[in-house]
């Protein structure tokens, strides 16, 4: 088992990249935090894990909210004892809401909801979970970036804008932590097979008149691999940046995506 006895901060937990990690986690031998706005979300996923024979302690938390980012780091560690890697899933997407420039309001708060999120939100969480990292000498972080923060879109200036200013800032965060036995890495996915992904395609169809299948292929043919990868691949790319599969890697930014963009 390559996460044996370890136990792992899921921060934004959903129904697809979330659920797939935590299960995937939870196989290798982790016992699991996992965190969500909506108990909805969570409550069944903490079951499935443990029902693999793993711990699972589900938590409610907004990480805009400074006292929740406090409040979920304080009751992992009085569950477990430790915190060995945290990743950091929580994010706010401008899909399918997008606000071009010259429709934003003046003050361009149309944009704000995203830097809040995937800037200061996921900051505020490593920031809370680092110190006892750092008292360990040991830890992983793992932030989850997109592959738009490289391939910009027309309308996505709020979502890849806050993407690269996460990159940049993980690779600043990885070059201070490393002396205290900390890795920080990051993923930038394309296009997840999943429920989100599901949803975008129904979307396209309904615009287009076509068929979820149809929009589907469209994507996929523009990947090298001719394929979306599901979340469950994904979640295989986290598992090497929790593990000892990575000792020798931080401050990268790993691009996943079936070959649909690389950098």
């Amino acid at each position: 088992m390559l996460l044996k006895d370890q136990v792992v901060l899921l921060s934004g937990v959903g129904e697809g990249l979330g659920r797939d990690t935590a299960l995937l986690f939870a196989r290798e031998g982790a016992d699991i935090a996992i965190t969500a706005r909506r108990a909805d979300f969570i409550e069944p996923i903490a079951e499935e894990v443990r029902a693999l024979g793993r711990k699972c302690l589900p938590m409610l938390c907004d990480v805009g909210n400074l006292e929740d980012c406090q409040r979920v780091t304080r009751d992992a560690l009085a569950e477990y004892g430790h915190i060995d890697t945290l990743v950091n899933i929580a994010y706010k997407g401008a899909w399918p809401n997008i606000t071009p420039l010259l429709d934003c309001a003046p003050d361009v708060s149309d944009w704000r909801d995203c830097f809040e999120v995937n800037v200061w939100g996921t900051l505020q969480m490593t920031r809370t979970v680092a110190p006892h990292m750092a008292e360990r000498k040991s830890g992983r972080i793992i932030m989850i970036n997109t592959m738009t923060a490289e391939k910009v879109y027309e309308g996505s200036e709020a979502y890849s804008g806050s993407k690269i200013a996460l990159q940049r800032m993980t690779r600043s965060i990885a070059m201070e932590l490393g002396p205290v036995g900390i890795r920080v890495n990051s993923m930038h996915p394309g296009f997840m097979w999943g429920p989100q992904v599901e949803k975008v395609m129904a979307q396209r169809a309904a615009e287009n008149g076509t068929s979820v299948e149809e929009e589907t292929a469209k994507v996929a043919e523009g990947a090298a691999l001719r394929y979306i990868p599901p979340t469950e691949e994904y979640a295989r790319v986290l598992l090497f940046f929790a593990s000892a599969l990575s000792d020798g890697v931080t401050g990268q930014s790993l691009h996943v995506n079936g070959g649909l963009y690389m950098q």
